[in-house]
């Protein structure tokens, strides 16, 4: 800028803040580093554009910016001294933001010269704005622009959340136009991109892919477009991170970028607890399932006293089946049992993390990390369904097949062959002659052999049943020799049975 707009620039804004230089440029405004004059600090003026000035959409995202941050009062977010808006000579609006100074650099300055950063640094920086982020959710804000170049570092380490250009109360009434998309692309949220309500798991999700990236040196999804991109956050699961990460920070990654929200972390908070888990080497928490019944209530955690803004859900740690707990007003975080899982599945402390088919059963090896994971319970009922089905067929292969052998039972009588024959003796049909049941001839004529009974052997072979006429199937005088017919015939005293009647002439069976 020539010194002549510095001179006049320096008019518009006044005695309070004394301009030094040009440190950044921003899509709408400049950033001046200047020093302010009543307490000889240092400070960052950002300053609109003139070309947006006269735009009542950018002239009121930039008054956005400044009453989301003012009050915010949070280490890890850059302070908002003052903001103030002037008429120019033209007739426009000249407004312009006096906020906290960082001596240091953005995060995406940081990835352009080291493309990657390492595990442990990664889960710093990733907590320092998830408490950042604590603070302004718990103001009932949401950020909805988190992205490297809005994540300071300063010289110390410390990390602070600037630009809320486009930050919102969640319950308010957006900036932009119904459906349309805010928020940068490659960090935009599946609810954003399809221009849905944001929540406070919407800088979650956002917070995860500025972690992905650091962690992998690339972005989870890459497209040729902006669109394309922004379809792939909507569609896509991302591209798994390089095994050199341990398996409780690919969790920690996996659930942030769940694509339904209200299965992430649900805010900042929640987000920085289970990050300080996996830092001390435990599993990562996870955000507890929510239920669609309407009978059970929501516990809700109100914003700090003095502070305003909408409830935050609560959040606990999924510790396996659930007991009550003892002090339910007072909560602890369990750490579950550690498992050594086989290559391929581990991570440095071989740890994972506990997902799976119930709401808090621990994950077991070889299941998926904490990506989404769609429900299997329908894959479990057919295959439940297709189990009893064959199971069902056995039973019944067995039962006919039993049916149908029923006449090699040699404690079964009358048999088949002899009912066969005595039908076709009498000239009736085999139905009537079923149910008479006669018992075997325990005193057969002089010609047949005796046989005692005790020490009847089981016979091998029987002869085949032969229908006496086109209309007699043998298989329903089966079902009279079922096993539970048996008892009938061998318990019988020998002494009780009348003699038989005189031979018909037809050679009675005997053994072969």
């Amino acid at each position: 800028m020539s010194t002549d707009s510095q001179v006049r620039l320096q008019e518009l804004i006044g005695e309070d803040y004394a301009l030094q230089r040009v440190i950044g440029h921003g899509g709408m405004s400049t950033v001046w580093l200047a020093t302010d004059t009543r307490t000889n600090e240092e400070v960052a003026v950002k300053v609109l554009r003139p070309e947006f000035a006269d735009n009542a959409e950018f002239l009121s995202r930039f008054r956005n910016e400044a009453q989301a941050s003012e009050g915010i009062d949070s280490p890890n977010v850059v302070r908002t001294f003052d903001y103030r808006e002037l008429p120019d000579p033209s007739g426009n609006t000249f407004c312009f933001i006096a906020m906290e100074y960082v001596r240091g650099e953005t995060l995406a300055e940081r990835l352009l010269q080291e493309t990657s950063i390492n595990e442990s640094e990664t889960l710093d920086i990733l907590e320092q704005a998830a408490n950042g982020l604590a603070i302004i959710h718990s103001m009932g804000m949401v950020h909805r622009d988190m992205k490297p170049g809005n994540l300071l570092i300063a010289e110390d380490g410390t990390v602070k959340i600037a630009d809320f250009g486009i930050a919102k109360a969640a319950e308010a009434v957006p900036l932009t136009r119904t459906g349309m998309v805010v928020g940068t692309a490659q960090y935009v949220s599946p609810e954003q991109a399809q221009g849905k309500q944001v929540t406070a798991a919407t800088d979650v999700y956002s917070l995860g892919v500025v972690g992905y990236e650091m962690l992998a040196g690339r972005r989870p999804f890459a497209g040729d477009s902006s669109v394309s991109v922004a379809i792939a956050h909507i569609n896509q699961q991302p591209r798994p991170l390089p095994e050199r990460i341990s398996q409780p920070t690919r969790d920690l990654i996996g659930v942030s970028l769940r694509k339904d929200p209200e299965r992430r972390y649900q805010d900042g908070k929640a987000l920085a607890e289970a990050i300080a888990a996996v830092r001390k080497g435990n599993r990562p928490l996870l955000p507890e399932p929510r239920t669609n019944n309407a009978n059970i209530k929501t516990q809700i955690q109100r914003p700090p006293t003095g502070m305003q803004g909408t409830a935050v859900m609560s959040q606990r740690p999924i510790q396996g089946p659930q007991v009550p707990p003892q002090h339910p007003t007072n909560m602890q975080q369990r750490q579950l049992p550690q498992r050594h899982m086989p290559p391929g599945g581990s991570d440095q402390n071989g740890q994972r993390m506990p997902v799976g088919a119930g709401p808090n059963a621990p994950r077991r090896a070889g299941q998926r990390p904490a990506y989404d994971q769609s429900s299997n319970s329908n894959n479990s009922i057919y295959a439940l369904l297709a189990v009893l089905v064959l199971a069902i067929g056995a039973v019944g292969i067995w039962l006919l097949l039993s049916l149908m052998n029923g006449g090699s039972n040699p404690t079964t009588t009358p048999s088949s062959t002899q009912t066969s024959r005595s039908s076709s003796s009498s000239s009736e049909d085999v139905s009537e002659e079923v149910p008479t049941q006669q018992l075997p001839n325990t005193q057969p004529d002089q010609s047949t052999p005796i046989v005692p009974q005790q020490s009847q052997q089981p016979i091998q072979t029987q002869p085949q049943i032969t229908p006496t006429n086109a209309n007699t199937f043998p298989f329903p005088t089966a079902i009279p020799f079922l096993p539970t017919q048996t008892p009938t015939t061998v318990e019988v005293p020998p002494t009780s049975v009348a003699p038989s009647p005189p031979s018909t002439g037809e050679p009675e069976e005997s053994e072969q």
